[in-house]
């Protein structure tokens, strides 16, 4: 059975530090971007044809807390899940953590809408989108305490 749930892992790369020795705060925002699409291409929704028909996903808003400072060369995993969608739009979860330390780094959710990018405006959620999205309604499991790790 698969999960409800999609891990993008990533190291760290030393172009992703700033002028303070950690990680960029938008270089976060980056991970779940990436983390997003992947996990929808797992899913099977097929964003690139939507795009060619004038279709595609927008962020509404997103919403950071950070809780602690990601290095060069670490292994981070950003854990993302859908709890719930409407008819226009769907919220996403995410943790990006650190498992070396068994440390969360930053808790993210955002708003994507739907939308007719020749219109500018919110539409419906396709069907093929609808089929695509497998809800994970409660927090999954920190990647370290996951039944199989």
């Amino acid at each position: 059975m698969s999960r409800p749930y999609f891990d993008l892992h990533h190291t760290v790369a030393i172009d992703e530090i700033d002028a303070q020795q950690h990680v960029h705060n938008l270089r976060y925002l980056q991970w779940t971007l990436w983390a997003a699409r992947d996990h929808s291409a797992a899913e099977g929704w097929d964003a690139a044809t939507a795009l060619e028909n004038g279709f595609g996903w927008v962020v509404r808003g997103h919403d950071i807390t950070y809780r602690a400072a990601a290095l060069a060369g670490d292994e981070v995993i950003v854990r993302t899940w859908i709890p719930n969608w409407n008819r226009y739009s769907c919220q996403r979860h995410y943790m990006v953590t650190r498992p070396a330390d068994q440390t969360v780094l930053a808790r993210v959710q955002t708003r994507w809408v739907f939308v007719d990018l020749k219109q500018h405006r919110a539409v419906e959620i396709p069907s093929a989108a609808v089929n695509a999205i497998t809800l994970c309604e409660t927090s999954p499991p920190l990647p370290w305490k996951d039944d199989d790790a």
